[in-house]
């Protein structure tokens, strides 16, 4: 018997299908105080998120609206 996992992705749950590389305030929440990307199984985002979200975030850092490293 598997065990089910109780947490949903918070962009699922509000239905956003685009994470803007300028919206920081979502995109810090999701990074380290290192500035690494958080993995998908600490932050509870799918697979589909996940990807996004490092796209973006990776987007937002080439663009100097986020540090490499803090």
């Amino acid at each position: 018997m598997a065990a089910i996992d109780n947490k949903q992705c918070p962009f699922c749950k509000e239905k956003i299908k685009y994470i803007d590389y300028k919206n920081l305030k979502v995109l810090n929440s999701f990074i380290t105080s290192f500035g690494k990307i958080l993995p998908k199984y600490y932050s509870g985002v799918c697979l589909k998120h996940q990807k996004l979200l490092a796209r973006s975030i990776k987007r937002a850092r080439n663009m100097c609206l986020i540090p490499f490293i803090k």
